[in-house]
């Protein structure tokens, strides 16, 4: 789940990966493809006999070093479970995804890697991925039912399995109570989220250019912001939509976002930037590093994740729950450990992401605040409740993933983004670009870019593409693209 920053440019990212793929696809990806079998027993528990014990396990884990710091402590307390098993932590900050497919192409993939949502459907298409049923089915600490219902959503394909649930949940909205007092404003309330005209009222006394104006001031100025009142995540678009009461994809593989509602919300999320001033926009690009963590962001929409590095801010913040429109809504997932089919150490790759994902595991991941625990108990255990860390109400992410108002992209569907994550997102993202400058409206580009989705999930194909992501599709000749997301 780490990282998926809503400023990242995905298509810079996902021109990277093109080259990479076209790497793979030019004579390496039988890497990946090659092998999909199990190549061991399973593991029957974290005391259970493999077939192979002990020896190195290489594990890919990407983020920053707060996420990195996590895996450490992990492997601290499984070198004491498991003294036998060496696990080699690969450190790999920023674009993880085509360092993979390079170590695919190469022919020395990692035993295992943290997958992300929001390419783990390009892994299991490739073949990458080992379907890891067998290994649950001997281990008695992984029972479904124990989980959230939401904890398997991203790593389940065809009835198979192709990840453990490690970090993620919910997204909530951040705020720093600093500026929030500053400004006179009350903290939103942890159980009636605001609405989003108090987001635009919060937001207009929250934004100050240098000039100490206020947006509807004369003489604000837009290009030279000291402080913006909100970051409302553009790249989170899809709650804005579900909460004007609109829908991304339906049960039928329809992308209605050109109706009404779907519009409203996104139009109302371009405006805070174009119209509003009070958050950040491709259109005015800042000479300062605006953000939460440097103090001069009021406000954020952001993944319970997020707070394994917001515990270092210099300034008091909590959370609040996401604003609502015409519809009461909320947004989640999770990301998995996985490991690689290609990889030589599974039994050992097994007992290192099964201790991850464990009970054991997810105390450990939940009281450093990278996630709300997938295992039931643990999500309303003091492990991530702990009240002598913040957030003060960590029980908003636990709301916030209340089935009544959670909502996945492609939940009606039955696939994770219809099945096209990065595809979706390639298609979306340069419809939208002149949206979030300004320079046309969500009317007009989500007209234009509906069939071109709907056509994606009909046939997995992407409308226009170039003859390098064309090619870059070697294991699956009938999809016209194939690429790693954004993380």
């Amino acid at each position: 789940m780490y990282g998926q920053n809503p400023r990242y440019s995905r298509r810079a990212f996902l021109r990277r990966v093109g080259a990479a793929a076209l790497m793979v696809a030019g004579g390496g990806i039988a890497a990946a493809c090659g092998s999909s079998s199990t190549g061991s027993s399973a593991n029957g528990g974290s005391g259970g006999k493999a077939a192979s014990s002990g020896g190195t396990v290489n594990f890919f884990a990407r983020g920053d070093q707060a996420i990195f710091k996590v895996f450490h402590q992990l492997n601290d307390a499984f070198k004491k479970r498991e003294p036998d098993i060496s696990v080699k932590i690969q450190e790999v900050p920023g674009d993880f995804y085509q360092k993979f497919q390079l170590e695919l192409a190469s022919g020395t993939p990692p035993d295992c890697l943290f997958e992300c949502d929001c390419t783990i459907d390009s892994s299991i298409r490739n073949k990458a991925l080992q379907p890891l049923d067998e290994y649950m089915k001997g281990d008695k600490r992984f029972n479904r039912s124990d989980y959230l219902d939401i904890a398997f959503y991203t790593s389940v394909w065809d009835n198979k399995t192709y990840g453990l649930p490690y970090d993620g949940g919910s997204l909530a909205l951040y705020y720093n109570k600093e500026l929030l007092q500053s400004a006179g404003l009350d903290y939103p309330d942890p159980q009636r989220p605001m609405s989003w005209n108090d987001v635009l009222d919060y937001g207009k006394k929250l934004t100050v250019d240098r000039g100490g104006k206020h947006p509807g001031e004369s003489g604000f100025d837009p290009k030279h912001i000291k402080q913006y009142g909100i970051d409302p995540a553009q790249g989170y678009w899809q709650v804005w939509v579900w909460g004007a009461g609109g829908e991304v994809i339906t049960k039928d593989g329809q992308v209605p976002i050109d109706e009404p509602e779907a519009v409203d919300g996104l139009q109302f999320l371009a405006d805070l930037g174009t119209k509003h001033y009070i958050a950040p926009s491709p259109a005015f690009q800042q000479s300062q590093n605006l953000s939460f963590l440097t103090g001069n962001v009021a406000m954020y929409y952001g993944g319970v994740w997020d707070m394994v590095r917001n515990r270092d801010a210099k300034f008091d913040w909590d959370v609040a729950p996401f604003p609502t429109g015409k519809i009461r809504v909320s947004t989640g997932w999770y990301s998995p450990l996985s490991m690689t089919a290609a990889g030589k150490n599974k039994d050992g790759a097994w007992k290192w992401i099964s201790f991850c994902c464990s009970s054991d595991g997810e105390t450990i991941v939940s009281q450093l605040g990278q996630d709300v625990p997938p295992l039931k108990k643990l999500a309303h255990s003091k492990a991530f409740l702990n009240p002598k860390v913040e957030p003060d109400h960590k029980e908003v992410f636990l709301r916030e993933l209340d089935p009544k108002i959670l909502r996945v992209p492609g939940d009606k569907f039955g696939k994770y983004w219809g099945g096209y994550y990065t595809e979706f997102h390639d298609v979306f993202d340069p419809a939208f670009d002149p949206v979030w400058t300004g320079k046309k409206s969500a009317a007009d580009a989500a007209k234009a870019v509906r069939p071109k989705l709907e056509k994606l999930l009909r046939t997995g194909k992407v409308s226009l593409v170039s003859d390098r992501r064309a090619l870059a599709c070697a294991c699956h000749p009938t999809r016209a693209s194939r690429s790693g997301g954004a993380q």
